[in-house]
């Protein structure tokens, strides 16, 4: 009897260890997500809007490539996010620096591309094809914005939702830009 109960607590407690290092490994792989692949999505697309409209019809092509590249990053964490569940309020918060340090080229980009309405005249359906991206990216900030801030804990879910009502702003800015 005893030597079973001791096999049961072994095997509890290395089910308990194995299933905080997978909870670890998720949150791992959304920090990871944030930093390896949103970011450099984002640095690109930003680099190559502010380069157009000098770049001309190539920037352009790079611009609609690095927006289909920057959704993907967004959907794919988003779905990792969702599938680790909540977050401890450490890994929140350096997720959540970890967003912060993205605002700016989030920022950024979509208020160049604001200013750039005109020259995306010169572009055949560029106007049109910059605001259906708007479009799209918004959405899925939108929904990588409400996965994290389902995750966070209660504590810091007012830091979540002040990045998202800053970035909800600029593109709301710039897709009014853009369909007036």
């Amino acid at each position: 009897m005893v030597a079973i109960t001791k096999f049961l607590w072994l095997a509890l407690t290395a089910t308990a260890a194995t299933a905080a290092a997978i909870v670890q490994r998720d949150v791992i792989t959304v920090q990871n997500d944030i930093t390896q692949k949103i970011g450099p999505a984002w640095t690109t697309l930003n680099n190559d809007i502010n380069g157009f409209p000098s770049s001309g019809s190539k920037g352009a092509a790079a611009i609609q490539s690095d927006f289909t590249n920057a959704i993907a990053a967004l959907d794919k964490t988003t779905a990792d996010i969702k599938s680790t569940g909540s977050f401890g309020v450490v890994s929140s918060t350096t997720i959540l620096a970890d967003i912060q340090q993205l605002v700016p080229t989030f920022l950024s980009s979509v208020a160049t591309l604001g200013a750039q309405k005109a020259s995306w005249g010169n572009i055949p359906d560029g106007k049109a094809s910059i605001l259906i991206q708007l479009r799209s990216v918004e959405a899925s900030m939108s929904k990588f914005l409400d996965a994290v801030f389902a995750a966070e804990p209660i504590l810091l879910k007012p830091s979540g939702l002040a990045i998202k009502a800053q970035l909800t702003g600029a593109f709301n800015t710039a897709i009014a830009i853009y369909s007036a």
